[in-house]
C-alpha cells in the first residue's frame, strides 16, 4: 500500500523497478486523488497519510528525499469513523484532517424513488459489458425492486440486474419480475405502498441508534435556544463535530445562532 501511494526508489525491495516508481500521490500532483475504504487503513498507514496531509510532501519507500505534492484528497468509507475513533482503531487527528467537507449519501433503502432511474442507468452499463440489448423494466419488476430494502445498496442493485439479464433469453429486451432472483419483498408487497420520501419505521439497530441520536440533538438545540455553541458544549462535542452530525442526521441548520 505504501509503495502504491507514495512510490519507491530503485533497490527499495526485491523486484523493484529500475529507476523506481512514482506513487499515486505524485501522479495526482496538481489534481485530486480518491481514497476508497479509508476506514480500513492500518494504523501505520494512517500515520503516514496524516504526515502527507500535514506536510504536503511524501517520501518514497526506500528514499530519504521529501517530494512536495499538491493534491486534493477525496476519501470515502461505509464504516462509522466516529465509532472507530472511540474504539481507538482510527486516528482522531486524521479524521479531522479529512473531514473538511463531508458529503453523506443516504442508503438506497432511504431513497427508493431513485431506484427506477438507477436501474435504467445500470442496465445501460450492463448492456455495454455483456453485449446485450435490454432497455426496459416491467412495472411489476420495478415494484419488486422498490419493495426490497437493499442492504448492499447500489452495488447489490447492479448485481441483481446483472443476474436478471443473464437469465434472460437473447431476444428479450425487457426485465420482467420472473427474471429477478428471489428477493425478500413478499411481505412489503402485501403492505400499503409508502410514498417516496416517507419516513420508514426504523427496524435495524443502526436505524434505531440514528433516530435516537437525532432526537437527542434536536432536544438539545431546542433547550439551548438553537445556540450551536451552547448545544455543542452541553453534548460534549466540538462545534465542528455538531455541524457534522447535523448534516449526517439531516437536521436543518437554519435558525442556528
Amino acid at each position: 500500500m505504501e509503495s502504491e501511494l507514495f512510490g519507491y526508489d530503485e533497490g527499495a525491495f526485491s523486484g523493484a523497478k529500475k529507476g523506481g516508481k512514482r506513487g499515486f500521490f505524485e501522479e495526482a500532483h496538481g489534481g485530486s486523488i480518491f481514497l476508497d475504504e479509508i476506514g480500513e487503513l492500518s494504523p501505520r498507514m494512517q500515520a503516514k497519510l496524516l504526515r502527507v496531509l500535514q506536510e504536503k510532501e511524501i517520501v518514497r519507500v526506500g528514499g530519504t528525499k521529501p517530494v512536495p505534492v499538491d493534491v486534493r484528497v477525496i476519501a470515502a468509507t461505509n464504516v462509522n469513523l466516529e465509532k472507530r475513533m472511540a474504539e481507538g482503531t482510527f486516528r482522531e487527528d486524521l479524521y479531522y484532517r479529512l473531514n473538511r467537507l463531508p458529503i453523506f449519501i443516504p442508503p438506497l433503502r432511504q431513497r427508493k424513488e431513485d431506484i427506477p432511474p438507477l436501474a435504467k442507468h445500470l442496465l445501460n452499463k450492463i448492456n455495454r459489458d455483456f453485449g446485450r440489448h435490454v432497455w426496459d423494466i416491467a412495472p411489476e419488476a420495478v415494484d419488486g425492486l422498490i419493495a426490497y430494502d437493499w442492504p448492499g445498496n447500489v452495488r447489490e442493485l447492479e448485481n441483481i440486474l446483472e443476474r436478471a439479464v443473464i437469465r434472460m433469453a437473447v431476444h428479450e429486451t425487457r426485465v420482467e419480475a420472473r427474471h429477478l432472483p428471489p428477493l425478500d419483498f413478499k411481505a412489503a408487497l402485501e403492505s400499503p405502498r409508502m410514498a417516496p420520501g416517507a419516513e420508514r419505521p426504523p427496524s435495524r439497530l443502526a436505524d434505531l441508534v440514528t433516530a435516537y441520536e437525532r432526537e437527542i440533538i434536536q432536544k438539545a438545540l431546542k433547550d439551548h435556544d438553537y445556540n450551536k455553541t451552547k448545544t455543542a458544549k452541553a453534548l460534549g462535542l466540538s462545534v465542528r463535530n455538531l455541524y457534522y452530525k447535523l448534516d449526517k442526521l439531516g437536521i436543518e441548520r437554519s435558525g442556528l445562532q
